[in-house]
């Protein structure tokens, strides 16, 4: 991904979480199940400024941290970064595409946790307008969705997107 499409994707997917946060200050209820078990029930509840406090605090902490380890990516050691074939690249006199491809991860990781937390906050209002009370199946969906193109990512980053190739073929 291009380090322009990863960082709208970025900025795109927190503006939405939290104007996620801002609609479900407006219309949450005074009690919100705020905790839910392994079948989506909820098993605690808190009250919407705890929730919407805990929605905010979750989706501008998400947001921020990968920024900055976006935005830091150029000046960081390269010790600090975990990456496949890392002696390679510096070895290769390739330090500064290295950082590029990492600040281009870390913003598409943060865009995929940006969509987590703004699934988190819908289906909190979601839940407290239900009769149940639980979470509904498109979350379970989605997050596994979440999972599977994490997964996917991260095998994309150590099978091809940091293999360097040897500069004899």
């Amino acid at each position: 991904m291009h380090r322009d499409a990863a960082r709208l994707a970025f900025v795109l997917t927190a503006a939405l979480a939290l104007a996620a946060v801002v609609v479900a200050a407006l219309v949450l209820p005074d009690r919100v199940p705020t905790h839910f078990g392994p079948s989506g029930a909820p098993d605690s509840w808190s009250s919407r400024t705890a929730a919407v406090t805990f929605l905010g605090a979750f989706t501008v902490g998400l947001a921020a941290m990968f920024a900055a380890l976006a935005r830091w990516a150029p000046r960081m050691s390269l010790q600090w970064m975990n990456i496949p074939n890392k002696r390679q690249w510096i070895d290769a006199g390739l330090e500064d595409e290295l950082r590029r491809r990492f600040r281009v991860d870390m913003l598409v990781f943060g865009a995929g946790m940006n969509v987590v937390a703004l699934s988190v906050t819908a289906a909190m209002v979601q839940a407290a307008h239900s009769a149940s009370g639980g979470l509904p199946l498109w979350w379970f969906i989605l997050f596994g969705g979440w999972l599977l193109f994490t997964i996917g990512h991260v095998a994309f980053m150590y099978a091809v997107r940091y293999r360097l190739v040897p500069a004899d073929r």
